[in-house]
């Protein structure tokens, strides 16, 4: 079932904290928020004190005076669980509910999300205070839906308490019933690791040179999704019994170690998803490099977000220059990137986007992650953006529910995703995923990503689902099951075309490397065998390989290929002592094909893939423009809405090929037409 946000029109909302304010300004700025077009605020993530200040001492009265001016202002609100942030009567009086590092040590009380999930006692007050929160304020007529905690594994994705252990015991457990088959599946004759009761098994614990077992680590982080899970679906359930069935039930962010895609099918209404384009600037990476994608790779997180909730929610879009005062230093939005970024997401398939925050903290942590007002509350460029952007949405309201067009994606699995973490084999994985999707951007061929569900989720993918697409990359799935080839074989022989990179199908479903021919399931399906391997030497010059003359870059990793009968060698490497063997294949399937490329993909050889797959500039027969504007597309027939989104501070020109007015303006365009710097174009064709 498709879980997607369900709206009438466009939402702005903002993130608010009543706690931080005096009750003096609330009516104030929430007048303020209805006349810059905010409809929803979001509420109490981090305000358990304020409902339960002691142990077992309600007091409603705070949040009863808030909801109600919101009732009559007519704003409607987003509650949050306040789980993430324990109190302080809690923790110290209960420590075995906080979570612990690797070597054993509590995380103390101060931040947040300094609990774990497995805590027993734990799990019983946040069911006692998520009931309590239900029932008070369930039917509250000012309450729209609900989000449950906030931003899983955010600040820490690992977890170390006795009462992980314990859970971590019954989570092997259940899944090799003896410690026999856990010690086969798990390869503990390696290194005498082998265990000979289950009270010897850890989670992993500090190694030298962090020399885990990497088939435990790869459970590890299955566990750890599985308690996520299990911790969020327990507050579902309980909201579920008091809420009206028209309120929703989300949560924010896309954290590690959590298998999100089943989190929201077998939990939420919706995803909603936290989007901070402004981390480009913060010194992390160099923005000035040629061809750096900067705040234009937030697409890159939309997608995945879109991935699982079509129509989703932005709770908490930048609006300001962001930092803690013990991490993180960020510039001020420039004039027009706020909007830039908001228009970002709705052209990604968000339906609402609220902001982070109304009104920058005085006190604190996040004294310096400013919002829509600064500290002295008076009216901001940026605010003034809000009202722009307000304005655009209602002449677009009709976005609303349209759905974001692709026709070609990136297969994805958390079971690669988590291997690939430890493994000091797998760096040409995020090679080519930067590769694919910076080509599919610069080549204005909307991508999406599609993942393929984990043994015994809830999910499934069925082959309808992949014919909507074209092109599948699959880039380097060295865990790659029969079940999942055999539908990739389906995909093919009905139409579709494959392509798979370097190091594919090497390993099972617990990271082992099974004595088989590579590229294991996927060899007759690509129809090649890997004859040699290597990575490449920092030693030897870069490699190439030639597709019919043309030179591709081939990093990081080189399988040479032998083909199969019926396969046809497209490309062969040169430059090393391989030079002239097989580099790239293909294979006729059905009434598809198959690639197979024994190198990582980079941003270039991907772009020539997409140019002589003729999916480059899908939609080129409506509008040209530079690389370095997005080009991206919502809705068919009457609703098809493509934006132009410039993300350079600069003036950059397209070329509108038939008449397309301007959704914001009411201009009809045609010919050349100017993009300013940081600027917005929705065009729709003229009817």
């Amino acid at each position: 079932m498709e879980k997607s946000l369900n709206l009438s029109h466009l939402v702005l909302g903002v993130c608010y904290y009543p706690e931080h304010w005096e009750a003096s300004l609330w009516a104030e700025d929430l007048c303020r928020m209805k006349e810059h077009g905010i409809e929803v605020v979001r509420i109490g993530e981090f305000a358990w004190s304020k409902i339960e200040p002691r142990e077992g001492v309600f007091d409603f009265s705070f949040f009863d005076r808030f909801l109600d001016l919101c009732q009559q202002e007519h704003m409607r609100v987003v509650f949050g669980t306040p789980t993430c942030t324990p109190p302080a009567w809690l923790t110290e009086k209960y420590p075995e509910v906080l979570n612990a590092r690797e070597d054993g040590v509590f995380y103390r009380h101060g931040l947040r999300q300094h609990h774990n999930y497995t805590s027993e006692v734990y799990l019983a007050f946040c069911d006692r205070i998520v009931t309590q929160m239900a029932i008070h304020y369930g039917r509250h007529p000012a309450v729209a839906g609900w989000q449950i905690d906030n931003e899983f594994n955010c600040e820490v994705n690992e977890y170390h308490s006795e009462s992980d252990q314990q859970a971590f015991r019954l989570f092997l457990k259940a899944r090799f019933q003896t410690l026999e088959n856990l010690n086969e599946k798990m390869g503990t004759v390696f290194w005498n690791q082998t265990y000979t009761s289950w009270e010897e098994i850890f989670l992993p614990r500090p190694a030298p040179s962090k020399g885990y077992n990497p088939h435990l680590k790869l459970m590890e982080k299955r566990f750890i999704s599985e308690a996520v899970i299990r911790y969020c679906k327990r507050q579902a359930e309980i909201l579920r019994r008091y809420i009206p069935q028209e309120a929703f039930i989300t949560t924010n962010g896309i954290f590690g170690n959590l298998d999100s895609h089943e989190l929201t099918e077998t939990t939420l209404s919706f995803m909603t998803y936290d989007s901070y384009p402004n981390f480009a600037f913060d010194g992390n990476s160099n923005p000035k490099e040629p061809g750096a994608f900067n705040d234009r790779r937030s697409s890159w997180s939309l997608t995945r977000c879109r991935s699982i909730s079509p129509n989703f929610g932005i709770m908490e879009q930048q609006s300001g220059p962001g930092g803690w005062v013990s991490r993180m230093r960020q510039p001020s939005p420039k004039p027009g990137q706020m909007r830039l970024w908001t228009w970002q997401s709705f052209a990604h398939g968000a339906d609402a986007v609220s902001y982070f925050r109304w009104r920058t903290a005085p006190v604190g942590t996040e004294i310096y992650w400013h919002g829509l007002l600064n500290y002295s509350n008076e009216p901001t460029r940026r605010l003034r953006e809000l009202a722009q952007v307000s304005t655009e949405a209602r002449r677009l309201a009709d976005l609303a529910g349209t759905k974001y067009r692709a026709a070609i994606a990136m297969l994805k699995d958390y079971s690669n995703q988590w291997d690939s973490e430890l493994d000091e084999w797998r760096h040409q994985d995020a090679i080519s995923d930067t590769g694919w999707y910076e080509a599919s951007q610069v080549c204005h061929a909307p991508m999406d990503f599609v993942y393929l569900p984990e043994d015994g989720s809830q999910r499934t993918v069925e082959l309808e689902e992949l014919l909507h697409y074209k092109l599948l990359v699959y880039p380097h799935p060295a865990i790659l099951t029969s079940e999942r080839a055999e539908l990739l074989r389906r995909y093919v022989e009905a139409g579709g075309i494959l392509v798979f990179g370097v190091r594919t199908g090497y390993k099972d479903e617990y990271g082992r490397c099974p004595m088989r021919p590579m590229p294991g399931y996927a060899m007759q399906l690509a129809g090649v065998k890997v004859e040699d391997f290597t990575i490449q030497s920092p030693a030897d010059e870069p490699e190439t390989v030639d597709w019919d003359g043309e030179q591709l870059p081939a990093p990081e990793f080189h399988e040479i290929l032998l083909p199969l009968e019926g396969t046809k060698v497209l490309g062969h490497f040169c430059g090393s002592y391989y030079d002239g063997e097989p580099a790239l294949t293909v294979r006729e399937l059905g009434k598809g094909r198959v690639y197979y490329y024994g190198a990582a993909f980079t941003r270039e050889t991907a772009a020539v893939f997409l140019q002589k797959l003729e999916l480059a500039e899908t939609f080129g027969a409506l509008v040209s423009v530079p690389w370095d504007v997005e080009v991206a597309v919502r809705g068919e027939g009457v609703q098809e809405t493509l934006f132009l989104l410039n993300y350079q501070g600069e003036v950059r020109r397209a070329r509108v090929h038939v008449p397309m007015e301007n959704c914001f303006t009411g201009e009809v365009l045609c010919g050349e037409a100017e993009l300013p710097a940081y600027g917005v174009a929705p065009l729709r064709r003229l009817r």
